[in-house]
C-alpha cells in the first residue's frame, strides 16, 4: 500500500522553486538571524551600509516569512521610539 501524499498547489511550488534558486552556499538559520536581527534592523533604519554578515540576514529574511514577522516587528517598535 502507498498512501496518497498530499498534492502541492501551484503556489506552494512556486515558492518552493523560488527558494532554492536564491540559495546559497553559506545560509543563516532561523536562530542566527535572530540573534543579530536587532542589528540589523539599527543599521537599515539608520541608512548605515551593511556587512556580509548583516547582508545575510537580509538574505534569510527575504526567505523566511517568521523571521521577517519579528524583524518588521521590531522596526515598528524601533520607528516609534525615534
Amino acid at each position: 500500500m502507498n498512501p496518497e501524499r498530499p498534492k502541492l498547489s501551484p503556489a506552494q511550488v512556486s515558492e518552493f522553486l523560488r527558494q532554492i534558486a536564491h540559495t546559497r552556499d553559506h545560509e543563516v538559520d532561523c536562530g542566527t538571524c535572530i540573534e543579530f536581527i536587532g542589528e540589523f534592523a539599527e543599521k537599515k533604519l539608520t541608512g548605515c551600509e551593511l556587512d556580509t554578515a548583516l547582508a545575510s540576514i537580509e538574505h534569510h529574511l527575504s526567505l523566511c516569512p517568521e523571521c521577517t514577522e519579528e524583524y518588521l516587528a521590531l522596526k515598528k517598535i524601533l520607528e516609534a521610539a525615534r
